[in-house]
C-alpha cells in the first residue's frame, strides 16, 4: 500500500464511535465477543497477523531493557518514552497483572527500511509499515476506550522519536512543556522490558534481528510486533 492511500485510509477510520456505559463487570461474552472483533480490525488494517493473547503470555526479561543501555540505543534518553525514562519493569509487571486479555499484532516491513547505519536515527512519517503500525495501535486502543475498555493501554514499535520528532529535542523533556503527540506517542513493548522477539517466535511468526550490519537482501522481511492491553 502507498503512503498515499494509507493516509486516506486513516482518514476513512476516523468515523464516530458510540461510547458504552462502563459497567463494573464487563459480561465474559461481550469480552470475548469484542476482542475477536479487535483482532479482525487489526488485521482489516493491515497487520500481517494478530492473536488474542492471555496477559500471562506476556514475556518480562530484564535483559530486554538492558539492551537499551549496552551498547547504548542511539535514542537513549533522549525522549519520554524510552529508558531512563519509559516505566520500569517493577512497575508495568504490576500494571500488566491486572488485565486478562491482550491482543498481539504484527506488521511486515520492506527490509531497506530498517537496515544500515541510519536506520534507528530516522524512517519517521515515511516509512509506512511503521505508519500502519502506529495507525493499529491507536485504532485499536481509542476504540476499545469508547466501548468501555477505558484502561486499555497500546505499546508502539521503536523509539517514538525516531518516528514523530527525528529532527526536534522531545518537548516532553523541555521545561514547562508537552508532548507534541501525546495521544500517539507511546512506549515500545521493549522499552518497558517486554520481550517482543520471544512472545512473536511463540506464535510461529517469522522474525530475525536486523540492523547496521545486515543488507536488504538477507531478509525475507522485517516484522513490527505490537500489543494493546485490552481488560
Amino acid at each position: 500500500m502507498k503512503l498515499q492511500d494509507l493516509e486516506k485510509e486513516v482518514v476513512l477510520l476516523k468515523d464516530r464511535i458510540v461510547p458504552r456505559k462502563i459497567l463494573f463487570t464487563i459480561p465474559e461474552t461481550r469480552v470475548r465477543q469484542d476482542l475477536k472483533r479487535y483482532r479482525t480490525l487489526a488485521i482489516k488494517l493491515g497487520a500481517s497477523d494478530a492473536v488474542i493473547i492471555s496477559s500471562g503470555e506476556i514475556i518480562f526479561d530484564e535483559r530486554v531493557r538492558a539492551k537499551c543501555l549496552y551498547p547504548k540505543c542511539y535514542h537513549y534518553g533522549t525522549n519520554i518514552n524510552c529508558p531512563p525514562y519509559a516505566p520500569d519493569l517493577d512497575f508495568m509487571k504490576k500494571v500488566v497483572a491486572n488485565y486478562h486479555h491482550a491482543i498481539l499484532f504484527s506488521v511486515k516491513g520492506e527490509t531497506g527500511s530498517f537496515v544500515g547505519a541510519e536506520y534507528l536515527k530516522f524512517g519517521g512519517m515515511k516509512n509506512t509499515a511503521r505508519v500502519l503500525f502506529n495507525q493499529i495501535c491507536s485504532e485499536i486502543e481509542s476504540r476499545s476506550f469508547y466501548e468501555g475498555y477505558y484502561l486499555s493501554i497500546a505499546f508502539g514499535q521503536g523509539p517514538c522519536k525516531s518516528f514523530w520528532c527525528p529532527d526536534q529535542p522531545c518537548a516532553a523533556l523541555q521545561s514547562g512543556s508537552g508532548c507534541r503527540y501525546p495521544l500517539k506517542s507511546r512506549s515500545s513493548m521493549e522499552a518497558v522490558g517486554i520481550d517482543a522477539f520471544r512472545m512473536a517466535s511463540h506464535h510461529g511468526w517469522e522474525i530475525y534481528p536486523c540492523g547496521e550490519r545486515v543488507e536488504r537482501t538477507d531478509l525475507p522481511h522485517v516484522l513490527l510486533v505490537g500489543l494493546v492491553l485490552i481488560y
